[in-house]
């Protein structure tokens, strides 16, 4: 989010290997995107945390952001020390990204990664704390949209380059609070794409 002429905009960055686009639009809906994007959605592949107006879009593939997962696991671990659940799930998507690291180029089957993703998402974990209940329905929304990487070399698992290039926003707004205008939102987007 960020403050614009005295209302919440929010800022959206799109990227290729080669280009960022960094622009605010009104909104969080995906209605942004298709608006600035329309057809050409269809090509891209979206990597992204779980926010459902991404899945709303016709984008050739999604990925969810792994690093997102990742952080999750780690609360989650910190709540429960005892349980091993979250553990085991924090492992998995570690050992599915060195799997990518270690094969860059490859096209590797994710159907063994998904066999073990359905057996932790089976487990009863009544016994834990209802965010455990929370983020194991969020896997089982997202199942299809988490091991793409594996099978194209060219998505990443998670979207930190994108983190990275939203950044100097997020400075900038931390120093000065807003910005004044839509002409000066704009034209520091531009600057920073």
């Amino acid at each position: 989010g960020c403050y614009c002429n005295k209302r919440l905009d929010w800022a959206w960055i799109a990227q290729t290997v080669y280009f960022t686009l960094v622009f605010h639009g009104k909104s969080r809906k995906g209605r942004e995107l298709e608006d600035r994007f329309g057809d050409s959605l269809e090509r891209m592949t979206a990597v992204t945390d779980r926010h459902s107006a991404y899945f709303a879009l016709h984008f050739l593939n999604h990925q969810v952001c792994l690093a997102h997962l990742l952080r999750e696991c780690q609360y989650l671990n910190e709540l429960d020390k005892e349980q091993q659940w979250s553990e085991s799930v924090e492992s998995l998507f570690q050992e599915a990204i060195h799997e990518r690291n270690q094969k860059p180029t490859e096209s590797i089957d994710p159907q063994s990664w998904l066999d073990r993703l359905d057996n932790l998402i089976d487990e009863n974990l009544s016994r834990l704390n209802e965010k455990f209940t929370t983020f194991k329905n969020g896997l089982l929304k997202c199942r299809d949209y988490i091991f793409n990487f594996l099978r194209d070399p060219a998505i990443p698992p998670d979207n930190n380059s994108s983190e990275r290039g939203i950044r100097k926003l997020k400075i900038k707004l931390k120093n000065s609070g807003c910005f004044r205008s839509d002409l000066g939102a704009d034209a520091f987007m531009d600057l920073h794409s």
